[in-house]
């Protein structure tokens, strides 16, 4: 048994969150799966709204989806258990990262007329 879980359970840190130590890692389908659909509506606007981000919109959502379907993979492949939810809060996290960095080069190459 490692020195961790000997540890008390403190639901004031993040990583004693039941969404991180007992879940079944349903939560993190759902909400990545919302957070992909939110994301994706963003960019469809500004896909049909044309100009230079295009490209960049393009890719944001492609790099989501293929995030996405990361976590469900992970849900599936990986053992029940902290290293499963771990896995897919990761990918959770990195969705929202490249939807950042997508959203911000969108708007930077729209300003700039790139």
């Amino acid at each position: 048994m490692d020195e961790r879980s000997r540890e008390p359970i403190d639901p004031r840190r993040i990583s004693d969150q039941p969404a991180l130590r007992s879940s079944t890692g349903t939560i993190w389908i759902v909400a990545g799966g919302l957070f992909l659909v939110v994301i994706a509506g963003v960019l469809a606007a500004v896909i049909f709204s044309g100009g230079p981000a295009i490209g960049y919109a393009i890719t944001t959502i492609i790099v989501a989806g293929a995030l996405y379907l990361v976590l469900l993979i992970s849900r599936f492949a990986i053992r029940p258990g902290r290293i499963r939810l771990w896995a897919m809060a990761g990918s959770m996290i990195a969705m929202a990262l490249v939807a950042i960095i997508g959203l911000v080069l969108c708007v930077g190459a729209a300003s700039a007329g790139v």
